[in-house]
C-alpha cells in the first residue's frame, strides 16, 4: 500500500459516506490490510486526513488552472463549460462531501472559500464579457455560484438538472 492508495481510499469513503466515517480500522478493512501498513505511513488519523485535504486542495488547484484556461473561448461557452461541471455525479458527490467536511475543519473550509472566490470571479469575469455592467454582472455571478451550489446540496432531493435545463438556466441569468 503507498500513501497515495491510503489517501484515495479515504478520500473516497469521505465522500461515500462523510467525514465521521473515516476510522483507520475501517480503512484496514476496506483495504484488507493490517494497521500495521497505516501506521507505516501515517502516525494517526489526522495525518491522513491531512493528507486528504492536501489531495483535494491539489485537484482543486489544478481544475482552476483549467478554469483559467477558459478564459480564451467564448463568454457564453466558458459559462456552460463551467456549469456542465454540476451535472457530474463524481464531482458534486466529492464537493458536497467536502463543503460538509469544511464545517469542523479550518483548512479545509479555507480551501473552499479560496475556490469559490475564485469561481466567482471567473463567472463575474464572464458576465462582464458578455457585456454586463459591473453591479449586474457581480449580482448575477453571485446568484449562478450560490444556483451551483445549491445544487450540490439539493441531489437528494431535487431532481437533477439536465444539461438542457442548465442551458435554460445559463441563458435567463446571462441573457440582458
Amino acid at each position: 500500500m503507498s500513501v497515495d492508495q491510503w489517501t484515495q481510499a479515504a478520500l473516497d469513503l469521505l465522500v461515500s459516506e462523510g467525514v465521521s466515517a473515516v476510522k483507520i480500522s475501517r480503512l484496514c478493512d476496506q483495504l484488507q490490510v493490517t494497521k500495521g501498513s497505516f501506521y507505516w505511513h501515517f502516525a494517526d488519523l489526522a495525518e491522513l486526513m491531512t493528507a486528504v485535504a492536501e489531495r483535494w486542495c491539489g485537484q482543486q488547484n489544478d481544475a482552476a488552472r483549467g478554469l483559467d484556461l477558459v478564459e480564451s473561448i467564448p463568454a457564453q461557452q466558458r459559462l456552460e463549460q463551467m456549469s456542465a461541471i454540476l451535472i457530474e455525479h463524481r464531482s458534486w458527490s466529492v464537493e458536497r462531501a467536502i463543503r460538509d467536511w469544511a464545517r469542523t475543519e479550518p483548512r479545509v473550509a479555507e480551501a473552499v472559500r479560496a475556490l469559490d472566490r475564485r469561481i466567482m470571479q471567473l463567472v463575474q469575469d464572464a458576465l462582464t464579457d458578455v457585456g454586463f455592467d459591473a453591479e449586474q454582472a457581480r449580482l448575477r455571478a453571485g446568484t449562478l455560484v450560490y444556483a451551483g451550489i445549491g445544487f450540490v446540496h439539493g441531489r437528494d432531493s431535487l431532481p437533477t438538472p439536465t444539461p438542457e435545463e442548465m442551458h435554460a438556466i445559463i441563458a435567463l441569468l446571462t441573457q440582458p
